[in-house]
């Protein structure tokens, strides 16, 4: 009796710690599901970042920012690095004084040599060197903003197949050759075999060649 309760306290123990192990494999896994959820919103919450003017340039004077720009597609949750020295400095401006390179009443004023803007809504954005002469000297910079959710247009599509009209079928194909109108078959020749002699003109032949036979058998008794 005593070998079979062991027997069953060692099946219960066995029995209770497989729940166990299956519990904590659940949470486990859990765990590494939610930690790999916030990694893939926290990559896709920052966005790309772009250094403007680089790589070869900075906010300066000698970059030329609409051929920066050009082919470069902005979303929303990307972000905008100005470097720049101390003799600059990034105002963000309306459209008005972007053209005008008014750099009173600016949205934004920004120094100390590094700056960066987060693009967290859709639509145009503007930024000028408030220094004297430098927005005039080409140190402005546009860019347009599309929503981190937007698709390409689609392609156009494509032309249409023109239907092929069917090619009439000429007249020798929809008739014989001996059925064309205005022709009249030509009768064929009859064909005559020479008359075959009669009876009595047979007779009169033997006679004849009997006769000379026998003429020439006396001629040659002779």
């Amino acid at each position: 009796s005593s070998s079979s309760s062991s027997s069953s306290e060692s099946i219960s123990s066995s029995s209770s710690a497989a729940p166990s192990v299956s519990v904590t494999m659940a949470a486990i896994l859990r765990a590494v599901v939610a930690m790999a959820t916030v990694a893939a919103i926290s990559t896709f919450a920052m966005g790309a970042n772009y250094d403007v003017g680089g790589p070869a340039g900075s906010w300066d004077l000698a970059t030329n920012y609409t051929q920066w720009v050009s082919g470069k597609a902005f979303r929303v949750g990307d972000t905008l690095t100005f470097k720049y020295a101390s003799s600059h400095d990034v105002l963000e401006v309306s459209s008005a004084a972007y053209s005008s390179c008014t750099t009173s009443n600016p949205i934004s004023t920004s120094t100390g040599g590094k700056t960066v803007v987060t693009l967290n809504g859709t639509g145009s954005r503007y930024f000028i060197c408030g220094t004297p002469g430098h927005c005039a000297g080409g140190m402005k910079l546009q860019i347009d903003v599309a929503s981190s959710t937007s698709t390409p247009p689609p392609s156009p599509s494509s032309t249409p197949r023109s239907p092929v009209a069917p090619s009439p079928r000429s007249p020798s194909a929809l008739s014989p050759a001996s059925s064309t109108p205005g022709s009249v078959p030509r009768p064929s020749a009859p064909t005559t075999s020479p008359p075959t002699p009669s009876g009595a003109c047979l007779q009169a032949k033997a006679a004849l060649g009997l006769g000379s036979g026998i003429v020439m058998l006396m001629l040659v008794a002779l």
